[in-house]
């Protein structure tokens, strides 16, 4: 029989209202961007302040983090003493009081960096809805210049995509020291760990776990895009790639409804290793798609651009986990051909995971060469 589990789990990819003096005003000049000025920006050093609150904080916890946390209190000897000294008791006792997650922008505050990438993203996001002949996920495609809004103010039927410099998450830990004989005094100690994990963007999910092994997918009225990365071409990748997340998730998260309903999970790790399988197949297809799109995309948009190294830009990826599929998505969104592809998943992810395992890939997309990058 299984067991009842609750609680939520995220799905993010690998993270449009415009509201008055929260956000840059959009003055696109009216002359052909020079998207040269917006690449030479992007390769400039990356700014990691001044740091801006997203939206509030999430419960969660991270096991690996947990343990760096617990790991330092304990060879941190200096600081156990200290408390001990104030609690005057020679037995102190701790718990975790609260664990939460903070992500933190640094806005873009360079007008033109800020209008290039803003105008690049609206260009790129309209030639491909066209291509695919769907309508925009977006209300608005905006360059956050200050404190946020509630980003779950009702009223609002599509997504704000927000365009920043970077991203970091923050993970933080409450610890509560006392005295086994007496824990009406506490001392609260707080460790905080802040990453800029190079995520250029995010567009997360929430899978809902209820009673009886209920599965509800909850989504996030936002994206994020920054306009910074090691390699320029990922920021002009971020929209496409983050749109076809979007577009496709409806039938992703059906597939992990179905696994669910049909597996009756008893561990979280059971249904978050069904959701890791999942997003592999996701990030294969939307790399299949980005690999097909983008030289088109770039020839319509970027005027005068030769061929980018596309192949470059997506090197590594398969190096981590959620690629795993990557190559073989490559390999079968080639044969299928991009409407093909999108049909098939849209109607049944299951399917398209089937003709995917058994794609063996014929190309290494890092090892492809390209000319060199140019931008007349």
């Amino acid at each position: 029989m299984a067991a009842r589990l609750t609680g939520s789990l995220l799905i993010t990819s690998f993270c449009l209202l415009i509201f008055s003096g929260q956000l840059l005003a959009s003055n696109i000049p009216a002359a052909p961007p020079d998207y040269g000025r917006l690449l030479d920006f992007i390769q400039e050093e990356d700014l990691t302040d001044p740091l801006i609150v997203f939206g509030g904080a999430e419960k969660d916890f991270d096991r690996q983090l947990n343990r760096e946390n617990i790991a330092y209190l304990n060879e941190n000897r200096q600081l156990m003493q200290r408390i001990q000294d104030h609690l005057k008791g020679d037995h102190i006792k701790w718990q975790l009081n609260t664990s939460f997650k903070q992500v933190w922008v640094v806005p873009e505050v360079r007008d033109e960096y800020a209008q290039l990438f803003e105008r690049y993203c609206r260009e790129a996001v309209a030639y491909l809805t066209a291509r695919l002949e769907i309508p925009s996920p977006y209300e608005s495609i905006a360059t956050l210049h200050g404190p946020l809004p509630d980003l779950q103010q009702k009223g609002h039927n599509g997504l704000t995509a927000y365009l920043v410099h970077n991203v970091a998450d923050e993970y933080i830990e409450e610890y509560l020291f006392f005295d086994q004989g007496d824990d009406t005094t506490q001392i609260k100690i707080k460790l905080s760990n802040r990453e800029f994990d190079g995520k250029i963007g995010c567009y997360t999910s929430k899978l809902k776990i209820g009673a009886d092994n209920h599965f509800e997918f909850i989504h996030e009225n936002f994206t994020l895009w920054q306009n910074s990365a090691q390699n320029p071409l990922n920021v002009l990748i971020v929209p496409v790639e983050e749109t076809l997340h979007i577009m496709l998730r409806t039938a992703t998260e059906q597939a992990i409804h179905d696994e669910l309903t049909l597996l009756k999970p008893q561990h979280i790790s059971e249904v978050k290793a069904a959701i890791d399988r999942w997003m592999q197949v996701e990030e294969a297809v939307v790399g299949g798609l980005v690999y097909q799109v983008m030289p088109n995309l770039w020839d319509h948009v970027v005027h005068g651009a030769s061929e980018f190294p596309l192949a470059k830009a997506m090197d590594g990826r398969d190096e981590h986990d959620q690629y795993r599929l990557l190559n073989q998505g490559i390999e079968l969104v080639n044969r299928l051909g991009v409407d093909e592809t999108i049909a098939l998943y849209r109607g049944s992810a299951k399917a398209f995971q089937a003709r995917l395992i058994t794609t063996t890939p014929k190309i290494e997309s890092a090892k492809l060469s390209h000319p060199p990058l140019v931008v007349n």
